[in-house]
């Protein structure tokens, strides 16, 4: 399945490969035949990616005492690495999507 991504750490949104979602009981899935990006909420993730770390922390200050309580709970190291590893995460792009049962 492909599906647009936005890379947490800068660039521009790309084409990647995912597996398909599982259908849970009673669930449904989709065959996606057209899919939309939204231009607020989108564009927000695009904008967030392309600031330094400094300028992520200014416009997220929920993720910043997120932080600071798992610094406080978990220590300096494990902390990193969840910043390290969530910095490297993409996001998914668009929501909106019509298709197939």
């Amino acid at each position: 399945m492909k599906q647009i991504a936005q890379p947490l750490h800068g660039g521009g949104p790309h084409l990647v490969t995912v597996p398909p979602p599982a259908v849970r009981p009673g669930g449904v899935l989709v065959r996606t035949a057209y899919s939309l990006v939204s231009a607020g909420t989108d564009r927000l993730v695009a904008g967030l990616a392309g600031k330094s770390l400094l300028g992520k922390a200014r416009s997220r200050p929920d993720q910043v005492r997120r932080v600071l309580g798992k610094l406080r709970t978990d220590g300096l190291n494990a902390t990193l690495d969840a910043v390290r590893a969530r910095l490297t995460d993409s996001l998914p792009l668009g929501y909106s999507a019509a298709g197939t049962v």
